[in-house]
């Protein structure tokens, strides 16, 4: 058995929740620090088929990576995800923007998969840059990108030029274009971009590899498991296997 309160203390350690950015709402959102439970599930979401998915498993914990909740709450209606998860007594600590800019955390992984080598820290966008051990073109940094992260289809653009200095923005991190381009990056992997954002990198010859949100972080929970089944061994930490991408792609 492992109690909520040892694990959010842990997550603290290498991902301090005082760090995350000031939208966010990271931290044990539902639930007691004194919860119990021999399984605990990590999950990037919070879903209906997750809570049954601990249900059945009898994980009286989750961790999440979004929040599962991110807005005030107004009302809590019987048939509400948060709801659900106080009448079955499980809790759930969510470790976001916090766990993104983390040394070895959501955006160092994915840009070690990537073969990006980070030169430079996360800053206020929740970026990070590297380089590539060699440059290469947009469409096979784009195929590269696809084939390690298991994506049914991926959004890029094309710049004049190799590719060699990578900004790296893992989640909903388009935003971060303005400030690879002030760092000047030949190219950014996200999540997710805007349209205004792709032409803004168009402009600045940035090429622009878009995931799809799940994807770019999808790869950390894994890895999450492993971090805390090694520091814990008194307890079991599963990747839900409902834990999937919605989207698809023809």
């Amino acid at each position: 058995m492992i109690s909520a309160g040892m694990i959010y203390d842990f997550i603290d350690s290498i991902a301090p929740f005082d760090t995350a950015m000031g939208f966010d709402n990271a931290g044990l959102l539902v639930g007691s620090r004194d919860t119990q439970s021999e399984n605990v599930l990590c999950a990037l979401d919070v879903t209906g088929s997750i809570i049954d998915e601990a249900s059945r498993l009898g994980a009286k914990i989750i961790i999440t990576h979004h929040p599962v909740i991110f807005d005030p709450l107004k009302k809590l209606e019987s048939g509400s995800l948060v709801y659900r998860l106080a009448s079955l007594g499980i809790t759930v600590i969510s470790a976001h923007t916090n766990l993104d800019i983390a040394p070895g955390g959501v955006n160092d992984t994915l840009a070690e998969a990537l073969g990006v080598i980070t030169e430079e820290g996360t800053d206020g966008d929740c970026m990070l840059i590297g380089r590539l051990e060699e440059e290469t073109d947009a469409k096979l940094f784009a195929l590269r990108i696809r084939n390690t992260l298991g994506c049914s289809g991926i959004r890029y653009s094309e710049r004049n030029g190799k590719i060699s200095t990578v900004a790296v923005a893992c989640g909903a991190g388009g935003g971060s274009v303005f400030a690879a381009a002030g760092r000047r990056a030949d190219a950014v992997v996200t999540g997710e971009i805007k349209h205004h954002e792709i032409l803004f990198a168009h402009e600045n010859n940035i090429a622009v590899f878009d995931t799809g949100h799940f994807r770019s972080e999808d790869l950390y929970i894994n890895k999450l498991c492993s971090i805390l089944g090694d520091h814990f061994q008194q307890a079991r930490f599963l990747k839900a296997e409902n834990d999937t991408d919605p989207m698809k792609y023809l």
